[in-house]
Formats: C-alpha cells, structure tokens, sequence
C-alpha cells in the first residue's frame, strides 16, 4: 500500500496503514463532552453502519492481517466530518472525513488481532458517517464465488474470494460505466511497505495514471490510481486465498472482476 503522512482532504481522502498519523486537536477545537449523547455498537462485525455525532462502533478483534476500513460523510450540508479511531490503549488518531464527496475515505492497516473502535467525533450534530469493514472472514461483507477464468459482477460493497494456482495470475477489473469505480484487494504475502497485503485501486479516476511503473505516486491509502474504465493487477501468490471488494462510490455501477491464471 501507498504510505505516508496526510495531505489532508482531497479527492481521496483516506489514510495508508498505521504510518499515517493525525495530531490530536486543540482544546479549544473540541466539542463540549457534554454535547455529545454517546451510544455505541458493541461487538460490531463491520458491517455497514451509520454512526451520528458520538456515537461509536467497537469491533472486538480485528484480523490479525489487513483490515479496508471505509468510512463516509452523509450530510447535506457543507459538514466536515470526523472519525477517531483507537485501538487497545493506543492514543485516538483524528480521520478528517471530507463533507458532499460521494466516495469512501480509506484506512488500511493491519492492527494485529487488537480491538478497534471508530467514534463520530464530528462539531457539527447534522454529520451522519457511514463506516464499514472489509476483508476476509469479516461478518459484514461476506464474499461471494471469486471462480478461475470466469468474470463475476461486482455491486457496490459486494465481496467475492477464491484460490489462485501456484504460478503467475492476473486480477482484471472492469467499470461497466465511465463513473469513478475502486476496488480492494486483499491476499498474497504482505507488502514492502509494511505488514499490510491490501491494495486499494482506483478505476475511471480524475487523477488518472499514478502507482507501480508510472513515475506517479498514488493518492493516500491508493496502491494505483488509472484514468481507463479497465485495470489488470499481476501476481504471483503461490496457492493464496484472494479477495476482492467494490469499494465504489455510492452511485457508482458495477463491476466485472475476472481471477486468470496466464
């Protein structure tokens, strides 16, 4: 996965791994304790969920290997959002959550079978934000059939999971319309970068060609970003379990996703 600190909101507004890191704000920018009326999601499996102005979701134990946590602001208004995010003890990391940007911010980390827990900590009460968990094993997106050699359509949010063969094989995704379309992949050994085997794609994308053999660097939490409606990822993970997720923007279309072994 792409690494490094926060460029703050933009396009794609998400972080990459536990290399990311946000300061935790003044005093004087908090919310009164107070304000905010807590009710929380105890033993939440990552499915989809709308979280309202302190509110919070707390999943028990993640995997002990990589976690696509997506998360978005639903307000009508112009309402910049905000996710603290914690796991064991660990100090909060602040998550900006972009305002009236119909697409998913990302974080991708592997926290190590810890807990986490994912707090709307927004100023604003009128800032719902939809968070949900993806990656094998992961009870709120359970995947589908991911076949050999057979493309299988992909909605917004679905998953699917196969087996490759032990020799080089090719992921190739597909948009079925010229709408921003992105896709998560989780399998294979873990990255270079870090302890993460994630890789999060952008498919139509504004930012056009940038990630592995373009000279470009992906946006934050982006392994590659393209500007066609098409995008082959090459591997080579022995005998692996490999999913793959539509991690779309809500209005997008769907998706083929083909597993070919070459």
């Amino acid at each position: 996965m792409a690494t490094g600190e926060d460029d703050g909101p933009g396009p794609y507004a998400g972080k990459a791994s536990k290399r990311s890191h946000h300061g935790q704000r003044r005093g004087s920018d908090r919310c009164d304790d107070d304000a905010l009326t807590v009710l929380g999601t105890e033993n939440w499996n990552g499915a989809r969920i709308v979280l309202q102005q302190g509110q919070y979701a707390s999943m028990p134990q993640t995997p002990n290997g990589s976690l696509i946590l997506s998360y978005l602001n639903q307000a009508k208004q112009n309402n910049q959002g905000e996710l603290a995010l914690s796991s064991g003890g660990g100090t909060p990391q602040f998550l900006p959550v972009p305002a009236l940007i119909q697409m998913l911010s990302l974080t991708v980390n592997n926290w190590q079978a810890n807990n986490i827990k994912v707090t709307n900590t927004s100023l604003a009460p009128a800032t719902p934000i939809m968070v949900q968990a993806f990656g094998p094993g992961i009870v709120g997106a359970v995947p589908g059939p991911l076949p050999l050699n057979q493309a299988i359509t992909l909605g917004v949010t679905q998953a699917a999971q196969g087996t490759s063969q032990p020799r080089s094989m090719l992921l190739r995704f597909v948009a079925s319309t010229g709408n921003l379309s992105i896709v998560g992949i989780v399998g294979g050994p873990p990255s270079q970068q870090g302890d993460t085997n994630a890789y999060v794609i952008a498919i139509n994308s504004p930012t056009g060609e940038t990630g592995p053999d373009t000279g470009n660097p992906p946006p934050p939490g982006y392994y590659a970003t393209t500007g066609s409606n098409r995008y082959d990822f090459q591997f080579n993970w022995s005998s692996a379990t490999v999913y793959v997720v539509n991690l779309s923007p809500i209005a997008a279309a769907t998706m083929s996703a083909t597993m070919i072994a070459l």
